[in-house]
């Protein structure tokens, strides 16, 4: 727990006397409240005269000196170091490098400001424009017709429901030094410098009733591969039993070979097909015993194998080193066979797309109103129909007031759009067609 003399900024400190607070409602001594929350004694005793004197947890007002930053110089300074690709080059700033340039150009703040001064104003907002994060942006038009089938699947609960999907690329990385183990005070320490020795691949299928996974290690995932895998898998299973198989839209999945594999699994004949999204439908279709569902573009997180996956990466193969790609193999069949003997149990999959529909919307608006360069003809096309699609068939998910900010973006940013537009003459982007639905929606709503 936080403690009181330590806190830099008033959310820590208000947390701590709020806990301190708690404490001293249920009776606690004073000697222990401060060793639970890390503080001297005193320093509850202070605190439990000030609540009985009927003061709250807020610091009291203090006489100090005024500001010496003017405020409109910290929000310039605020403006000028969160701003992304500042020099050729570069892709943010650093406080020495920050202080260094302004130095330089003092005429962008128009004053002197310290190297302290700039970290102080940073951590007082709480800015760390250096964090990111990793997310998948819904580009399939049709993502959420998609994902609702795929969530019925789960909810159909299907006795013989499986996940499937290869984890390509597992290198066997050797550590050209062992590793020294942690000790009471030291960190377990790993050599960086490896040596390669190939890569694994694997084919895994996750039985979401149990959580026992069936592995199996592959050479490549040609589409040859791919389906002798699904026929060890599928041939555990009597054959009158009917098998849904999850999966993603990997190529492979959908060739005229993987399509004669599960034909002959099912003891019928394949029909004759032109293309993949026939072939789709077929492996779809309920007409035969063994039926796949895709999840959509962009949407692998449907997919419960992904789970395993990365508990096989944490628990297993994480830091490890491996003298060669045979040792990698054992490693997984053997982690394999612990997860079903121990520790296999169904995930609990509650996912029902709540706020999804809000958010690919807010992400498509802030792309526009910051008038993003990676915005290119291709991507604004795969989000003006997908925004068209929802204004469609899910106009009722998000509220109205983020159809009227998307309404009022596009119109801001016509100039802009029809730039992007040119760029590219050849695709044909439904822009007129969304604003005007939105019109019509609005005025209906």
């Amino acid at each position: 727990m936080a403690t009181n003399s330590t806190c830099q900024s008033p959310w820590p400190r208000l947390v701590f006397r709020l806990q301190l607070w708690v404490l001293l409602q249920h009776k606690f001594p004073e000697y222990t409240i401060s060793y639970l929350l890390g503080c001297h004694v005193k320093t509850v005793l202070m605190w439990k005269r000030r609540f009985q004197g009927g003061e709250g947890i807020s610091d009291r007002d203090r006489s100090g000196r005024p500001p010496s930053i003017p405020s409109e110089v910290s929000h310039r300074l605020i403006a000028f170091y969160c701003q992304h690709n500042p020099l050729p080059g570069c892709s943010r700033w650093t406080i020495r490098w920050a202080h260094t340039y302004l130095q330089e150009h003092p005429n962008i703040l128009q004053f002197v400001i310290s190297r302290a001064s700039i970290h102080r104003h940073l951590k007082s907002h709480s800015l760390k424009p250096y964090r990111n994060k990793y997310f998948l942006q819904i580009c399939d038009p049709h993502f959420f017709e998609k994902m609702e089938k795929i969530l019925k699947v789960y909810a159909a609960s299907y006795p013989y429901l499986f996940c499937l999907d290869e984890c390509t690329g597992l290198q066997a990385l050797e550590r050209i030094a062992p590793r020294l183990p942690a000790q009471a005070d030291r960190p377990q320490y790993l050599e960086p410098e490896y040596i390669r020795h190939g890569a694994v691949s694997i084919l895994s299928v996750l039985h979401v009733s149990t959580g026992h996974v069936f592995t199996d290690c592959i050479p490549d995932h040609k589409s040859s591969t791919v389906i002798l895998s699904v026929k060890k898998h599928a041939l555990q299973y009597d054959k009158s039993a009917t098998l849904h198989y999850i999966c993603d839209n990997y190529a492979s999945h959908s060739t005229e070979e993987f399509c004669l594999g599960i034909a002959e699994l099912c003891g019928i004949d394949l029909p004759k097909f032109k293309t993949v999204y026939e072939r789709k439908q077929w492996l779809e279709s309920s007409e035969k015993r063994i039926i796949f569902h895709f999840v959509p573009t962009h949407g692998s997180w449907l997919n419960l194998i992904e789970i395993w996956f990365c508990i096989l990466q944490q628990k297993s193969l994480k830091d490890e080193s491996f003298r060669s790609a045979l040792e990698l193999t054992e490693r997984i069949i053997k982690f394999n066979h612990t997860w079903n003997t121990h520790f296999a149990h169904p995930f609990n999959f509650t996912y029902t797309g709540k706020g999804l529909h809000e958010k690919v919307i807010s992400r498509f608006i802030k792309w526009l109103q910051m008038d993003s360069p990676q915005l290119t003809a291709k991507f604004l096309g795969k989000q003006i129909n997908l925004m068209l699609n929802l204004a469609t068939a899910y106009w009722a998910k998000p509220p109205k007031r983020m159809w009227e900010t998307l309404k009022v973006t596009l119109l801001k940013k016509n100039d802009f759009i029809s730039n992007i537009i040119k760029d590219d003459g050849k695709l044909n982007i439904p822009i007129t067609n969304l604003n005007n639905l939105l019109h019509n929606n609005l005025m209906a709503f």
